[in-house]
């Protein structure tokens, strides 16, 4: 289940016009308009539907999916061959906390909705290991769900919360301050965190209807089988408002960083100048 961005004055019902603003919103992050061929990197691409929407967008880019699930990569594959973008879209599987990919070669990385499954609660591995891929002045942009800090209103939320990271197979979201402060210790600049509670709102309302026509659909008028992973698909969203903002310490933030230019990482270790007379 992905999230959209609502623009005021779009219309709510709309849920792909909101998933496909989402992506608008992350490339926007990546700021690589100006760039003549940016290479990108989706961390967790899923079946590449961010990636397709970017190919779309910027015609000469080369854009690189990663993903540790082989049978999304055999999909992914087959929807860019059907996009008539499989020239420009590659779909690779590996482990975003170690992808074994040349240092120093993408313009932008970016996660959407993905982060939530590295491991620890500042996502250590992932955050390095970006760092290590992006070019001096390349920019990371993570979209996901993150706790505002790690007290919960009661035992019995806390145990919802630990329910719902079992349903969506998630070791622990995040705890903000922690993944902030972990970009920091990295070297990256300009962070800026977004709080998009709101903006994701209209499109958490269609979780109930989407949940509703899949069991319809697929499970009583098809012949979809229920299988322990789709039963927790559809019991996590009940979950979710839970432990969410306002209820609970689970809120969706938007994070852009940029990785030290050249001349920046030259200032920050090179050796103090020794004192005059010295």
């Amino acid at each position: 289940m992905h999230f959209g961005y609502y623009r005021v004055g779009a219309n709510p019902l709309r849920r792909e016009a909101m998933l496909e603003q989402m992506n608008a919103e992350v490339l926007a992050r990546l700021q690589v308009s100006s760039t003549e061929q940016p290479h990108l990197l989706d961390l967790g691409c899923g079946l590449g539907a961010s990636l397709r929407s970017f190919a779309r967008r910027l015609p000469r880019a080369r854009l690189t999916g990663l993903t540790r699930v082989p049978w999304q990569v055999e999909r992914a594959r087959e929807l860019n061959q059907d996009a008539g973008c499989s020239d420009r879209v590659s779909i690779i599987e590996g482990d975003y906390e170690g992808t074994g990919l040349p240092s120093a070669a993408y313009d932008g990385l970016y996660a959407l909705e993905s982060s939530c499954h590295a491991h620890g609660t500042d996502k250590s591995d992932l955050l390095a290991e970006a760092h290590r891929l992006l070019q001096p002045g390349g920019r990371l942009v993570v979209a996901d769900g993150f706790l505002a800090g790690s007290r919960f209103a009661s035992a019995l939320q806390e145990r919802i919360y630990r329910k719902l990271c079992e349903c969506w197979i998630i070791e622990e979201l995040a705890q903000l301050p922690r993944f902030v402060a972990r970009l920091e210790q990295l070297g990256f600049t300009g962070i800026t965190v977004e709080h998009l509670q709101m903006r994701v709102a209209p499109s958490v309302a269609h979780i109930p209807w989407v949940t509703l026509k899949f069991l319809l659909t697929d499970v009583v008028f098809g012949k979809t089988e229920m299988t322990r992973a789709r039963w927790n698909n559809v019991l996590a969203p009940v979950l979710l408002p839970l432990v969410s903002a306002p209820l609970g310490p689970m809120i969706y933030s938007m994070i852009s960083a940029k990785k030290r230019d050249r001349e920046g990482e030259a200032r920050l270790y090179a050796p103090m100048a020794a004192p005059a007379g010295s």
